[in-house]
């Protein structure tokens, strides 16, 4: 039983006195987190509602659905300690592995749960890719934040949209093998592959009608 065996006890001498997990409470060395990034991780948070807003605004449009159907254009407005602090946490300009800029985890992308992230230059380059009703200027972030619909191809695993012409590749197996999958998922595959010694064959009739997937 995983429970008899976990390390954690909940009394000082290191007893463990619960007779059920339900009356064992959260360890307390567990609640316990360093502070890490504290100026970056709030101002990213602050981004996130940001987005998030022009996000419900693009859903009630029907521009987009789920999240990863969008990209977002931030601009900080000539504040180099605010874009240098977004920047560390831009990802590659394609879901790659291995991730080059970052870890793959911490970063922009991913923090915001859209296919892509874009730091501009000007203000002007948000109103050239992001129709007026969704750019917001005055934002908890400080910064200038449009979205719009995320360019390229649905991935068949990971739902990221990528340009399937820079990376990526076709399943090339089963009913649906003309659906795209990027390169961090191809990889994942390989590997699967690999492992199990077959070829892995996607059985998603569903995504045929998805939104960027292949049509057959």
């Amino acid at each position: 039983d995983i429970y008899q065996n976990l390390p954690y006890k909940n009394n000082k001498n290191g007893e463990d006195i619960s007779s059920s997990i339900f009356e064992q409470p959260w360890p307390s060395e567990l609640a316990k987190f360093p502070v890490h990034d504290v100026e970056r991780w709030t101002l990213v948070r602050e981004l996130r509602d940001d987005v998030n807003q022009l996000l419900e605004r693009a859903r009630s449009d029907k521009l987009v659905g789920a999240s990863l159907e969008a990209s977002a254009y931030v601009y900080a407005r000539d504040n180099d300690d605010k874009h240098k602090l977004l920047q560390a946490l831009q990802g590659d300009e394609e879901m790659v592995y291995p991730p080059v800029k970052t870890n793959g985890v911490d970063e922009l992308r991913t923090a915001l749960l859209l296919s892509n992230v874009f730091l501009v230059d000007t203000e002007e380059e948000i109103s050239n890719n992001c129709e007026d009703q969704y750019i917001s200027k005055d934002n908890k972030s400080g910064c200038i934040v449009g979205v719009n619909v995320a360019g390229g191809r649905k991935c068949a695993r990971c739902w990221f949209y990528g340009d399937e012409n820079q990376s990526g590749s076709t399943l090339g197996v089963g009913q649906y093998s003309d659906l795209w999958v990027c390169q961090r998922c191809q990889f994942a595959v390989n590997k699967w592959e690999k492992r199990e010694g077959k070829k892995f064959v996607m059985d998603v009739p569903d995504m045929v009608d998805a939104p960027g997937a292949a049509k057959t």
